[in-house]
């Protein structure tokens, strides 16, 4: 069955100047013949375009698919890497607010070191003080004869204000008292 150059384009769904391309004029010569102002290609000659369409067709569809996959791939890639860039970047954030609660808790550790210093220090000076004042009264009181009636009151109230007790805190979730 001989087809026309359009019939055959039409059945290849390729233009008819793609398959004039590969009519060389050798080929027109064994595959064709001319009817009035027509070109018609012979069954063996629409069997070689087929095939040589077919070839460039499935070489084009094996780049699309190929295209098609590094496209999607690079896609991919983009995602991954923005994925990952941003899960970086919040843990730089975390370790930086954990540097910061680091410094932070040494600043408040070594202050609490010095409070302790300074209280043992007191405690030492009050100590030594107490001591002396102790052994001052000690034979004071030893020397002296009191009467059994009379009862000694302890007159000694410390000069620094901290020692005194302190008023009990009133909250504001005790009402009436």
């Amino acid at each position: 069955m001989e087809l026309t150059i359009k019939e055959l384009a039409d059945e290849l769904s390729v233009s008819k100047t793609a398959i004039r391309k590969h009519m060389d004029d050798k080929f027109r010569d064994t595959y064709t013949i001319k009817k009035g102002n027509k070109i018609l290609i012979k069954d063996e000659g629409v069997e070689l375009l087929k095939g040589q369409f077919k070839n460039q067709d499935g070489h084009v569809e094996q780049e699309r698919e190929k295209q098609t996959t590094n496209q999607l791939a690079t896609k991919g890639d983009n995602k991954q890497t923005a994925l990952l860039a941003e899960q970086l970047e919040d843990q730089r954030k975390q370790i930086e607010a954990k540097d910061k609660q680091i410094a932070e808790l040494h600043q408040l550790l070594d202050q609490s070191q010095r409070l302790q210093l300074d209280v043992q220090n007191k405690l030492k000076q009050l100590e030594n003080k107490g001591v002396s004042s102790v052994k001052q009264t000690i034979p004071e009181t030893v020397n002296e004869e009191q009467p059994k009636g009379d009862k000694i009151t302890d007159s000694y109230q410390p000069s620094n204000a901290r020692f005194q007790e302190a008023p009990k805190k009133k909250h504001w979730w005790q009402f009436g008292r």
